[in-house]
């Protein structure tokens, strides 16, 4: 009977530990009308579908699955229109919301994660409803008198907007530094292409979850993305750190002298007295070329007042550079060795991709780097107006 007894526990131990960890999400989603509802993971490069299913009337659902680490999911009906979910192993997750649009009114229990992520995504969209409000308006006002009356008002408020949501962000990160929500808070983009925080300015919030995530789950594809960002970028400002010992904003720029198409040596230093950009350009970089028409625009309009260029070509045959001088109608000061990216001023600059420009006040000194378009019109602008 003993062995009986013994055998029966050992049956019972090994079915329990070796029992499948599944997670699950279920819920009702109200007005489902039918519509179809799908489970998905989302990775760095992709989104993969799990599962779906016909909501019924009572528009209930639920879906099981497993995996090794927390991981990114989504509820949606569309691309457009989902819930984004953190599930770990074991999580029990349920989830009320309406089909026609799944975060606005949604609610969620058994994930803590998830539930800060959809704090986080409601803040984010009343940030972005308020500018795109803010947007409306002034538009309205094109064509009247008030327009200049409101333009300084609006980019002000729009600020203060964006201002209010990075602090909010800081607040989220240090709260949920741990944990995914705090590196899905990383990400966030209040327009297209324009991140609530950068590397630049907030590394320390960047820093700070890749050193807790990467301590608890480093198997983790979104931590391990993070923290190779992380390397690259540290990689990158340490290289930063010593070209701009050399050529950094503040310090005088290097003499360069070297000839002209014409033959003749000159020196950067012979435009002293005025303002100058020194720009690194070629007739084979497409966006040099591109760059010229806003180059000769600002020449033409501040020459008078001070202002000169000094461009040195990376070019390898003196027939495309002079070609691409006379095509593009560069009339200030040429120069080349012609030795393309083994050009000495390029190596004195550490230039490593074109176009890269300085801009050189009246004693020499750097005052401005790479200034393109707008930007250079409204520095020259600033120093001449």
């Amino acid at each position: 009977m003993k062995k009986i007894i013994l055998l029966l526990s050992v049956i019972v131990l090994f079915s329990c530990t070796n029992e499948p960890d599944f997670f699950s999400v279920s819920g009702e989603i109200s007005n489902a009308n039918g519509e179809k509802i799908y489970l998905v993971e989302l990775t760095a490069s992709s989104v993969n579908v799990l599962d779906s299913i016909i909501l019924n009337e009572k528009g209930n659902f639920s879906f099981t699955g497993q995996t090794d680490v927390p991981r990114f999911y989504a509820l949606r009906t569309n691309k457009n229109n989902y819930i984004t979910l953190v599930i770990n192993h074991l999580d029990n997750i349920h989830v009320k919301s309406d089909i026609q649009n799944l975060w606005k009114d949604a609610s969620i229990t058994g994930s803590k994660e998830s539930s800060e992520i959809l704090l986080l995504r409601k803040e984010l969209e009343s940030k972005i409803y308020e500018l795109d409000s803010l947007a409306v308006w002034f538009k309205s006002t094109i064509g009247t008198r008030d327009y200049y009356k409101y333009k300084d008002s609006l980019r002000f408020k729009s600020e203060k907007i964006i201002e209010n949501h990075i602090n909010f962000s800081k607040s989220f990160v240090e709260r949920n530094s741990s944990n995914l929500a705090g590196l899905m808070a990383l990400y966030q983009q209040i327009a297209p292409r324009r991140y609530v925080l950068s590397l630049k300015d907030n590394f320390e919030y960047f820093n700070l979850v890749d050193s807790n995530l990467t301590q608890l789950i480093p198997k983790s594809e979104a931590v391990r993305k993070l923290h190779s960002q992380l390397e690259e970028y540290k990689r990158q400002s340490k290289n930063e750190e010593k070209i701009n010992a050399v050529v950094g904003i503040g310090l005088p720029a290097p003499e360069i002298a070297l000839p002209s198409p014409k033959g003749d040596t000159i020196l950067l230093s012979s435009l002293r007295g005025k303002y100058v950009l020194l720009d690194f350009w070629a007739s084979w970089c497409g966006p040099c070329r591109s760059e010229n028409p806003h180059l000769v625009d600002n020449y033409n309009k501040y020459h008078k007042k001070g202002f000169e260029i000094y461009q040195v070509s990376l070019d390898r045959t003196k027939d495309d550079w002079i070609s691409a001088i006379e095509k593009d109608n560069l009339n200030w000061a040429q120069v080349s060795d012609l030795k393309f990216w083994n050009s000495t001023a390029a190596i004195t600059y550490k230039i490593q991709s074109i176009p890269a420009s300085f801009l050189l006040d009246k004693q020499g000194k750097i005052i401005a780097k790479n200034l393109r378009g707008d930007l250079l019109e409204a520095k020259l602008s600033e120093i001449f107006n």
